[in-house]
C-alpha cells in the first residue's frame, strides 16, 4: 500500500511539473530541418556515423545489442547504398562482430538487375500520390488481393484506374519479382540461411512492422533483433543514429510509466484531430504491460494487445503472457494530410465508440476509404478474439521517441513517407483490426489468416494518418483534473525532465543533445500561408520545401546557416 501511494505521488508530481511547463508554451514551434546533413565524398566521411550506429542500442535498429564475437545477418533492399553498407560492415568488424550483409533479391533467388527493374516499374509514383497507401493495403493485407480489386473495379472503375492501371501495365514477370521482395520468399530465404549458418544469432530486416517480421521467421523468430534503416546516408549520417542509447531508453520509460495509472486519454492536433477514450483500471495495467516497442511506443491499448508483448527489460525478448485484444471506445475525429506513402488532401475520420463511422474530405484517399467502409461483410462479421463485430476499429497510436529523426526528401520523391513517423512526438494513427499472435505461441496468428481468407477480408490494420504537432495527455486515475501531457505540440515532454537532462549532460549540452532537429512545415499553423490552401494540395508545399532543402536555401535550417542565394 505504501509503495502504491508513493508511486501515485510521483506520478502526480510529474503531472504538475509537465502541466506548468506546457502552460508556458502557447505557440507551435517554427519549422526546422537539420542543416548538418551532407553527402559523403568517401567512405571515411561515413565511418564516424557507422561506428555510432553499430553501438546504438535504442530504436528500431539497435545494432549495438550485438556483442563482440557474435555473428549477425543484415538483410538489405535492392536500392541500398553500397558505400553505407560497406561502412556498417567495417564498423561492425572493428567491434569484433562477424557480419553477413545479404540483399533481399539474393535470398529470393533473383538477380540484382531484375530486382531494380521490378522496383522501378512497380513504384512509379511519388508521395504526391499518398492515396497509394490504399493500394498497398489491398495488395498486402488481403490473402487474395484479386477479390477486393475486382469488387472495387466493378463499383468504382475511376478509383481502380488511379491505383492499379499503371501497375497492371507492368510486365507480369516484373510484378511477380516485386511481390517476392520483402515478403514470404525473402523470409524463406532467411530461414534457409539461418539453418545453414547456425552461428548467426541476430537478424535485422525491413523498415517497419517488427512483430510481424519476427513471426515470418518461424523457428528463428527469436533471432530477429530489429529493422534495418541505416542503408542510406540520410538515415545514417544524422544525429538520430548517434543519439545516446541510455537517454533514449529513459525517455521511453518516462513516457510509459504513467499508463498503468490513467483512466482517460485526450489527443488534439492543429490539423483537426480531437479524440478521447477511457480505460478501466485493469485495461490500463494490461496496456502498460504491452506498450513497449523500442522507438515506436503503442499509445493505443488495442495495439498493445492481441500479442505477446516485447520485454522492457530484455528487449527484443518476448514476454510469456499473451494480452487479449482490448477494443477501446474512442470517440472523436482524426484529421490530417500525411500517411506512410505521402500526402493527400485533408480528410477527417470520424470514430464512435472505437469504430470508424465516416470519412470526410476530397481526394482519392478519402474516396477509396469511404468505399471500403461498405465492403461486403467487413462490418458484420466478428474476427477471432474480438468481442464485437467489424474490421474498422481504431487500432494504432504509434509514436516515435527520438527527437533527431526527420522527413526525408529523397524517400518522398519515390513514394515513401515513413521516416517522419520515427520523430519523437509524431503520432501515426492506424485503423483496422489486428491480432499479431494466437494465445498459444508468439508466431503468426493462424486464426487471423484463416478467417480473413475464408471471408475475403483484410488480415491486418493499415490506413494511416500522421499528426505532426499533436498534443497527447492522460488523466491520473482517481483525480478529477490531474493530467499528464506526454506530447506537447509535437514534442515529448519527457525531454524536459531534469532527470533526463542530467543524463544527457554526459554527452554534451543538454539543450543540443535533446533538441528537436526537425519540425514540420505547416502553413497557417507554424509557417507563413493559409492552412486552407495547404490542406487542399499539401504536395505543393512539400515540393517547395524539399527543393529548397536540396538547393541549400531553406530558411528554416537548424542550426541556422547562411542561406545560399538563388
Amino acid at each position: 500500500m505504501k509503495q502504491w501511494i508513493a508511486t501515485l505521488i510521483l506520478v502526480v508530481s510529474v503531472a504538475l511539473y509537465y502541466y506548468a511547463y506546457s502552460a508556458e508554451k502557447a505557440k507551435y514551434p517554427p519549422p526546422r530541418f537539420p542543416s548538418y546533413l551532407k553527402p559523403p565524398k568517401s567512405i571515411e566521411d561515413v565511418m564516424p556515423f557507422a561506428r555510432a550506429a553499430v553501438r546504438q542500442t535504442g530504436g528500431r535498429t539497435p545494432l549495438g545489442l550485438i556483442e563482440k564475437g557474435m555473428a549477425v545477418l543484415i538483410v538489405t533492399e535492392a536500392t541500398a547504398d553500397g558505400m553505407v553498407l560497406q561502412a556498417i560492415k567495417r564498423a561492425y568488424e572493428e567491434r569484433g562482430v562477424k557480419v553477413h550483409i545479404v540483399p533481399e533479391y539474393e535470398l529470393a533467388g533473383i538477380n540484382r538487375e531484375d530486382a531494380l527493374k521490378a522496383v522501378k516499374a512497380t513504384h512509379w509514383y511519388t508521395s504526391e500520390q499518398g492515396y497509394m497507401e490504399a493500394q498497398r493495403w489491398i495488395q498486402d493485407r488481403f490473402v487474395d488481393p484479386e477479390v477486393p480489386k475486382k469488387w472495387l473495379k466493378e463499383r468504382r472503375p475511376d478509383l481502380y484506374k488511379a491505383m492499379f492501371e499503371k501497375g497492371d501495365e507492368v510486365p507480369q514477370n516484373l510484378r511477380e519479382i516485386a511481390k517476392q521482395l520483402g515478403g514470404r520468399s525473402v523470409a524463406d530465404g532467411i530461414i534457409k540461411f539461418l539453418d545453414q549458418h547456425p552461428d548467426v544469432k541476430a537478424v535485422f530486416w525491413r523498415r517497419g512492422g517488427r512483430p510481424r517480421t519476427a513471426r515470418l521467421l518461424n523457428q528463428h523468430s527469436s533471432k530477429f533483433y530489429g529493422n534495418f534503416i541505416f542503408d542510406n546516408r540520410w538515415e545514417l549520417m544524422n544525429k538520430a543514429a548517434t543519439f545516446p542509447g541510455d537517454v533514449w531508453r529513459l525517455v521511453e520509460e518516462r513516457i510509459l510509466e504513467s499508463l498503468a495509472w490513467v483512466d482517460q486519454v485526450q489527443a488534439s492536433d492543429p490539423e483537426g484531430t480531437n479524440m478521447s477514450f477511457e480505460v478501466t483500471e485493469e485495461q490500463a495495467k494490461i496496456w502498460a504491460s504491452g506498450a513497449y516497442n523500442q522507438g515506436h511506443l503503442f499509445l493505443s491499448p488495442y495495439q498493445a494487445t492481441g500479442r505477446f508483448p516485447f520485454s522492457i527489460v530484455e528487449y527484443p525478448a518476448i514476454q510469456k503472457k499473451w494480452n487479449a485484444p482490448i477494443l477501446i471506445k474512442a470517440n472523436g475525429v482524426f484529421a490530417g494530410t500525411n500517411n506512410h506513402t505521402g500526402s493527400f488532401p485533408r480528410i477527417e475520420v470520424r470514430v464512435k465508440d472505437g469504430y470508424v463511422t465516416g470519412v470526410k474530405g476530397v481526394g482519392i484517399y478519402g474516396e477509396v476509404w469511404r468505399e471500403f467502409l461498405k465492403y461486403p461483410k467487413i462490418n458484420e462479421l466478428t474476427y477471432p478474439y474480438q468481442d464485437k463485430p467489424g474490421y474498422w476499429w481504431f487500432y494504432e497510436a504509434g509514436t516515435g521517441t527520438n527527437p533527431k529523426f526527420f522527413k526525408r526528401p529523397d524517400e518522398n520523391w519515390v513514394g515513401n513517407n515513413q521516416s517522419e513517423r520515427n520523430n519523437g512526438g509524431v503520432i501515426h494513427w492506424g485503423f483496422g483490426g489486428s491480432v499479431v499472435h494466437d494465445p498459444e505461441a508468439p508466431t503468426e496468428s493462424k486464426a487471423w489468416i484463416d478467417f480473413p481468407k475464408q471471408h475475403g477480408l483484410p488480415k491486418d490494420h493499415w490506413w494511416h494518418i500522421h499528426n505532426l504537432l499533436v498534443t497527447y495527455r492522460v488523466r491520473v486515475r482517481g483525480t478529477k483534473n490531474t493530467w499528464i501531457t506526454l506530447i506537447d505540440k509535437g514534442e515529448l515532454t519527457a525531454l524536459r525532465s531534469p532527470e533526463i537532462r542530467a543524463l544527457a549532460s554526459r554527452y554534451g549540452e543538454p539543450a543540443d543533445v535533446l533538441s528537436e532537429d526537425w519540425v514540420p512545415h505547416l502553413p497557417g499553423i507554424n509557417a507563413p500561408g493559409r492552412y486552407e490552401d495547404y490542406a487542399k494540395d499539401p504536395w505543393k508545399t512539400l515540393t517547395e520545401v524539399m527543393k529548397k532543402i536540396e538547393a541549400g536555401n531553406y530558411e528554416y535550417f537548424y542550426p541556422a546557416v547562411k542561406v545560399k542565394k538563388r
